[in-house]
């Protein structure tokens, strides 16, 4: 049984769920995510949301996560923990996609999080010479983007994103979901 949590609440984002492979059941995720010292463990969608409460800290919490997900479900888990308060602080600062509104098929935008500053700035760096460049969000963690509805996998940035270096310290979310996931930690 795990020992009561309180303290923090957290936004879990695991990396590569459902897709590629990787099918893992929400309802399992949370079964075993509660033999950790956590509660108010709930998912949001089948693609790997997670919200909890906990006295870790960020870094041990993800560490925990990641070696309960590898043990119970056989995969490499990556995941990356974002605090609630830092979670507010990113979706409230992801600017309104550029141009005119309503551009035909429309756009959808991204927040892409990473597993701490270095990460994210190595990742600048290699995305200096796009044409579009991501906007850099507060915490030093999360960058947005944009991409026109149906070409998310096309935009330059994804292709850099969809990179084997990428995977063990990034996860993106189209900004709906991050709301749906600050509903849930309200």
């Amino acid at each position: 049984m795990a020992e009561p949590a309180a303290g923090f609440r957290y936004a879990v984002f695991l990396r590569g769920v459902n897709v590629g492979g990787v099918t893992l059941r929400m309802a399992d995720v949370r079964d075993e995510l509660t033999g950790l010292p956590v509660t108010e463990v709930a998912t949001v969608l089948a693609s790997g949301n997670v919200t909890c409460s906990s006295s870790l800290a960020p870094a041990d919490l993800k560490e925990r996560i990641e070696e309960a997900l590898r043990r119970r479900f056989g995969y490499e888990a990556w995941v990356i923990v974002v605090e609630r308060a830092d979670l507010v602080g990113i979706a409230a600062a992801v600017p309104e996609p550029p141009g005119p509104p309503g551009p035909p098929g429309g756009v959808h935008t991204y927040v892409t999080f990473f597993t701490g500053r270095a990460e994210r700035d190595g990742f600048l760096g290699d995305a200096a010479a796009l044409a579009e460049q991501p906007t850099v969000l507060p915490g030093g963690t999360a960058i947005s983007w944009f991409s026109p509805k149906g070409q998310s996998t096309e935009v330059p940035v994804a292709k850099l994103l969809a990179r084997a270096r990428y995977a063990s310290t990034s996860t993106t979310r189209n900004i709906n979901t991050v709301d749906k996931v600050l509903r849930l930690l309200a």
